[in-house]
Formats: C-alpha cells, sequence, structure tokens
C-alpha cells in the first residue's frame, strides 16, 4: 500500500493527526495489517479503538471481507457463546433455526472482539481453544468447521493486573497479544481537537438541521481545555448537545452540558432552581437518577466502563436502572 493510498484511507477514517504518540499508533497499525498476528488495542473507553480496529482492516489483503465486531461486555456467557460460536436447530430452548455465529460470519476477514476482559473465565478457555486449533464447533453440532481469520481485541482494563489476581488467564493473554497498540486518550492528543470539533460540529449541524453562525469565547474556551475522560464519544455527544440547545446558530455558555469531572477548568454548576421543598430521600433519588442516566449517556450505554467509573458493580448499576425504569 503506497503513502498517498494510506493516506485517503486516514482522512477516510477521519485519523489524521498531528500528534506523535497518535501518528506512531497508526503506524503501527498500517504495519501488523497484512499479517496474521492478533492484535490487542489498549486504551481508554472512547478513544477509538474500534475505529483502529476498522482502519487495520481496511489496510490489510483482507479489506474487502467482512469486519465483524462483537462486544463482549453486551452477552451473557450463554448468550456471547452461542453469538460466537453460532448453534444448531435446536439446541437450546428458542434455537428455532440454525445460526452461524461470528467466527463463521469473519471467516476470511476481521474479527474484533471488543471490552475483552470481560470474558469470563469458561468462555476464555473456549476461545482459546478456537485459536489454537482454528476449528469451532456450533453449539449443538460434533461437526468441525474450519475458520480463517484475523483476531482483533480492546480493551480499557489493566489485564496484566487481572492475571495476576487470576480473573484472566495468562495463556489467553499471550495468544490474544502478539502485537499490543495503545490507543492514546484524547486528552493526549489535544493537536488534533480542532479537526474534530469542526468535524463534529459540521455533523451535529447537518443531522439536526440547525446551521451555527458563531461560538462564544467561553465556549470555545472550554471545548478546547477541558481534558474529556470520555475522550472522542464525550467530545461528539457534548458538542451535538451544544448545537441543539444554541440559541438561534449562536452556541453559549449557557449549552455547555453540566459535568461530573471538569479538571482545572472548575466551571461551576449555577445554582439550581427549585419549584417546591421535598423530602431528602426523593431529592437524593431524583438525583441519582438524572446522573446515572446523564453517566450512561456519555458512555453509549457501556455498563462495565460506567461500573469501573463509578465504582460500584455492574449488579448495583443494572438494579438502580430497573429501579428508576431507565432505558
Amino acid at each position: 500500500m503506497g503513502t498517498s493510498e494510506k493516506q485517503h484511507l486516514r482522512e477516510q477514517f477521519h485519523l489524521d493527526t498531528k500528534n506523535k504518540k497518535f501518528r506512531q499508533a497508526l503506524d503501527f497499525c498500517e504495519r501488523v495489517a497484512d499479517t496474521h498476528a492478533n492484535i490487542l488495542l489498549t486504551g481508554e473507553s472512547g478513544s477509538g479503538k474500534e475505529v483502529a480496529a476498522k482502519y487495520i482492516h481496511a489496510c490489510g489483503h483482507r479489506s474487502n471481507q467482512n469486519f465483524v465486531a462483537v462486544n463482549c461486555s453486551a452477552f451473557t456467557e450463554t448468550l456471547l457463546e452461542s453469538e460466537l460460536f453460532g448453534h444448531e436447530q435446536g439446541s437450546f430452548t428458542g434455537a428455532s433455526k440454525a445460526r452461524e455465529g461470528k467466527f463463521e460470519l469473519s471467516n476470511h476477514g476481521t474479527l474484533f472482539l471488543d471490552e475483552i476482559g470481560d470474558l469470563s473465565l469458561t468462555t476464555q478457555i473456549k476461545l482459546l481453544r478456537a485459536l489454537e486449533t482454528k476449528q469451532i464447533e456450533r453449539i449443538g453440532s460434533n461437526k468441525k468447521r474450519e475458520i480463517d481469520f484475523q483476531l482483533i481485541t480492546a480493551t480499557n482494563q489493566d489485564l496484566p493486573a487481572k492475571i495476576e489476581r487470576r480473573e484472566f488467564r495468562e495463556d489467553f493473554f499471550y495468544r490474544i497479544s502478539t502485537i499490543v497498540i495503545r490507543i492514546p486518550a484524547l486528552r493526549e492528543r489535544k493537536e488534533d481537537l480542532p479537526a474534530f470539533i469542526d468535524f463534529f460540529m459540521k455533523k451535529a449541524q447537518k443531522e439536526n438541521n440547525i446551521t451555527i453562525h458563531s461560538i462564544d469565547s467561553s465556549a470555545e474556551k472550554f471545548l478546547m481545555q477541558y481534558d474529556y475522560p470520555g475522550n472522542i464519544r464525550e467530545l461528539k455527544n457534548i458538542i451535538e448537545r451544544m448545537v441543539i440547545l444554541s440559541d438561534h446558530g449562536v452556541i453559549t455558555e449557557e449549552s455547555l452540558p453540566i459535568l461530573y469531572n471538569i479538571g482545572t477548568l472548575k466551571y461551576a454548576q449555577k445554582t439550581p432552581y427549585f419549584s417546591e421543598i421535598l423530602p431528602w430521600k426523593e431529592y437524593k433519588a431524583a438525583s441519582e437518577k438524572a446522573y446515572l442516566k446523564w453517566v450512561l449517556e456519555q458512555l453509549d450505554g457501556n455498563v462495565a466502563e460506567a461500573s469501573r467509573r463509578l465504582g460500584i458493580t455492574s449488579r448495583q448499576i443494572f438494579n438502580k436502572i430497573q429501579e428508576y425504569q431507565l432505558k
């Protein structure tokens, strides 16, 4: 692949960068794209690991084949096994017809497993066997099927630390991490902020049929100096909210979202308006519901990441979602 073709692909995936660390990460992506190596992408939630995985796929000889993505945290252990390996008709209750799994769908292409750190130890063993033998069996079948794909995994967790706590298999870790590429957080590549802001601003205007004429200096300063703990995903959400809440095409400080982690900027929340005095328990419940809803919106409903950031278990979050009837 020539230099001009690589540059075209970077522009296509909005990966043109002025940052040295990210440029190096992209160089690694291009160098491993045509290999058979298993690639592990590390980095914070929302930093662009799936985009990097798609870029690797696009740069390699498998680019005209399927790119199949699976979020490992989105399924229970049983459902994930069916999602990956597929199943035969009647193999379990509800299996009304045979179904190909993601392994088969990604044959000759690329399989991307996101949130790999959330896999159970049992599932890790099954995946390890499949990766070693290059064969899989659908649930309810004894027929072995040959598979050939490039495996790309991603995590925002410290897998070596999980290995120490015996929450992640060491042999599986070494199998999936022949090449490790770290995707830097947005706060580490602020040189790229102007391009991102311009891209998401145009996108939000088009999708919401709103034309922005100007942006107040205070709002512009916020966008350039905020640390974005939710990374690119959070930046996108903030800009979309600002465009929607703009006043006759002008983005003002009033459209800034209520943020829970504003680093060194210390943007203070204005004194809230209350229409009545509520019992303390009602106020606390209403505040907790609003905050949890906002957090889940910032993380695109990623409960595992919300659990990590909030310091509570996923089960506690699911209980709150049910209690407050959040979608």
